[in-house]
């Protein structure tokens, strides 16, 4: 199934109950939810793969540096993906929200994180 079918299908019906500490349920929640965004991403930067300035916005997104005048495309590419690979849940659920209304990545994702 396709990254974007399985964001279309997934349906915020019921969050797990937040409990302290964490448990499983709450867990493998915000990692599904954040492999929903994560696809976003991926999305993003493989149609701005030859944007400078998107693929810069799109690393800051996810948790790195952006790159300056002695980086190519091709290098910010790279990083992108290397950095999409290690982004935290706590850092999408802060940064997300911002990305969406910047017009950094679409609104598609319906469902939130729990216990941030």
């Amino acid at each position: 199934m396709s990254d974007k079918l399985k964001m279309k299908n997934m349906i915020n019906t019921e969050k797990p109950k937040v409990t302290k500490p964490w448990s499983n349920e709450m867990y493998d929640w915000n990692d599904k939810v954040s492999d929903l965004m994560k696809a976003e991403i991926k999305v993003q930067i493989e149609n701005n793969k030859n944007d400078f300035d998107k693929l810069n916005e799109l690393i800051t997104l996810c948790g790195g540096i952006r790159c300056g005048d002695g980086f190519t495309t091709e290098d910010v590419y790279n990083d992108c993906l290397n950095e999409l690979e290690n982004v935290q849940n706590f850092w999408l659920n802060e940064e997300w929200d911002y990305s969406v209304k910047q017009g950094i990545v679409t609104d598609c994702i319906k469902i939130d994180f729990v216990g941030y």
